[in-house]
């Protein structure tokens, strides 16, 4: 009998899912800004995932768990802002 898929698998395919949809943006669309914003906000969102569920990082210390956010919207926001430069 198979076991039933648990959060932690659900959490796996919807990061397969976003990286599969960033490959096809890259493949089907040249350089856009449209592009660009969504790249960073499926980065952001991708990173977010990772650091609650597989870095167990939801039950962490609050400071800890602001400071991974903070990076994690901070860096994909770089990318929003070099693509208007």
């Amino acid at each position: 009998m198979m076991k039933s898929f648990g959060k932690m698998e659900y959490c796996w395919w919807t990061l397969i899912g976003i990286t599969l949809f960033n490959t096809f943006l890259g493949e089907q669309f040249s350089s856009s800004a449209l592009v660009s914003i969504l790249v960073a906000l499926t980065v952001m969102c991708k990173g977010l995932m990772i650091i609650d569920h597989f870095m167990e990082l939801r039950h962490a210390h609050r400071y800890l768990r602001l400071m991974m956010r903070v990076y994690l919207i901070f860096f994909p926001s770089l990318i929003v802002v070099t693509t208007f430069l």
